[in-house]
Parts: C-alpha cells; sequence; structure tokens
C-alpha cells in the first residue's frame, strides 16, 4: 500500500491559475489524517515552493530545482546538487546576445537579466520574485538551476548543443516545451525521491507520483505507480505509453485518482524521520 505521494506542482497540483484547489487540500489534509505522507517536487525555486506548501497544514519533503535541492519538513536541506562553476560560465558565455530570457537559481535567489510580467504570474501566490541583475555579477557558485524561456525550437537547438557539449556532464531536460532547465549531473526529480525513499525506509512500491512534464519522467518511472496527467507533454506520454493517466489540473486529476484508492485497506505507520 501506498505510504508516499508525490506531485509535481504546475501543471499537476497547480490549476492553471497555478493555485491548489479547495478539493485537493481537503483531500490532502485527509489523507494525511490517515497517515499518508506528501512530497511536492517541482522545478521551482525553494522558496517559492516552500510558501505554496504553507497552504496544507502538515510539513511535507520538498524536491526543488529539479532535484537539485531536497529539504526535509522540518526545513533542513538534505540533498544540495549544484550546476559545475565552469558549465555556469560557459553557457551564459554561449548564450550571450540570444533572445532566451535566462534565469540562475541561486539558494537565496532567483537572478534575471530583465522583467518577464508573464514569468511573475507563476509566483503571484507565494510572492516569491526574481532580483534583476547583471549576470556578469552573479557568483557561479551554488547555482542550483539554469533556466530558459523562449521560442521553442531555438530551445530544442540549445538543448542539442549542450548535450554534444557537456553528454552526461549535465542534466538537460524541459519542463514545458518553452522552458530549457540545465541541472549539475545526474540529477532529476527521480535521483531526489530516491534519497528521499531511503532516509524514510521506503520501497518504490509504496509510492505513487504524478506529473505532467519531461523533467517528471524519472519520477514517474521510480514510483510504483506514475501517473500522468491529461494535459501532459505529449512527449512524455509517448515515452511513457503503459502508465497510468488522470484528469487534467484543471479538473483535480491528482485529487479524483488519489480518491479511487482505498488507503485504509491496512494501516500505515506514523513517519517520523525528519
Amino acid at each position: 500500500m501506498y505510504r508516499l505521494i508525490a506531485s509535481d506542482l504546475d501543471g499537476t497540483l497547480l490549476n492553471r491559475n497555478h493555485q491548489v484547489s479547495p478539493t485537493t487540500i481537503e483531500l490532502f489534509e485527509r489523507l494525511h489524517n490517515q497517515q499518508i505522507n506528501f512530497l511536492i517536487a517541482t522545478g521551482r525555486h525553494y522558496q517559492d515552493a516552500s510558501q505554496i506548501a504553507k497552504q496544507f497544514s502538515f510539513p511535507m519533503y520538498l524536491i526543488t530545482s529539479n532535484g537539485a535541492r531536497v529539504h526535509s519538513p522540518n526545513g533542513e536541506k538534505i540533498v544540495q546538487h549544484d550546476v559545475p562553476e565552469t558549465a555556469v560560465d560557459d553557457i551564459l558565455r554561449l548564450t550571450q546576445g540570444c533572445t532566451f530570457y535566462r534565469n540562475l537559481y541561486h539558494d537565496d535567489h532567483w537572478f534575471v537579466e530583465a522583467d518577464n510580467d508573464h514569468v511573475l504570474s507563476y509566483t503571484h501566490v507565494s510572492g516569491f520574485s526574481y532580483t534583476h541583475t547583471d549576470f556578469s555579477e552573479v557568483t557561479r557558485e551554488g547555482i542550483s538551476k539554469m533556466l530558459f524561456i523562449g521560442d521553442s525550437d531555438e530551445l530544442n537547438v540549445l538543448a542539442r548543443v549542450l548535450l554534444e557539449r557537456y553528454g552526461q556532464s549535465l542534466s538537460i531536460t524541459f519542463s514545458l516545451p518553452t522552458c530549457l532547465e540545465i541541472m549539475g549531473p545526474n540529477v532529476h526529480k527521480g535521483s531526489a525521491l530516491q534519497a528521499v525513499l531511503e532516509r524514510l525506509v521506503l520501497t518504490r512500491d509504496q509510492v505513487i507520483a504524478f506529473g505532467d512534464g519531461l523533467n517528471d519522467k524519472e519520477m514517474l518511472e521510480l514510483a510504483g505507480t506514475g501517473v500522468v496527467m491529461a494535459n501532459a507533454d505529449q512527449r512524455l506520454k509517448s515515452l511513457l505509453p503503459d502508465h497510468p493517466q488522470t484528469l487534467n489540473h484543471d479538473r483535480d486529476g491528482v485529487a479524483a485518482y488519489l480518491a479511487k484508492i482505498d488507503f485504509s485497506a491496512k494501516p500505515h505507520d506514523v513517519l517520523t524521520n525528519t
């Protein structure tokens, strides 16, 4: 029986207004009272995701920056993987002057070079905002993620160039067709989830996970049950054709799927590891 529920945020747990619905909150609260544990796994910055998690009355593990950071329910950072400093510097030089909207995630900051109201619309609930700065003045140390937002065709070209240039020394994925995300080697939501499972002494069969983007692929493959959203990227659906699907994020797809599961089929022990 499942002991842990893991969910992506945007396009999965959050609706198109980037909010958690009352229906989802109510179900999660009820399942938590049945001693089910929860984990949010997102590409968002920790400072952003932690504010969204506060909508629930109970603490949970947070996987952020696509697995570059993992925090325990009490806020302790238990995993930290950074993009190598030389790679940050090289990629910034390579993309200098491009039309991409470039973002750098640091432990405490989200750095950008230009304002973008559309990007800020994602964080209006949490209130987390970027710092507008000159990238030449930003430290290359402690960068958890590089994010490029722009035309999907141009980003596909950039992704191919980076894969040829770095091979397996960086993790490169898309959260949306218009969002290319770069992390350190072997960093993804799946490896971060594995770290949490080892900490809690759980097996993959005890996890059910939900996601909609290519950056969710490894997490959905690792989980005993990896559920794909109806609104998921078609490339993800093609890569995971045998995985179950649920309703889209505007129809409370996560809650709808969980509501069909009898979590009271056998007793669960409270997990006290933090």
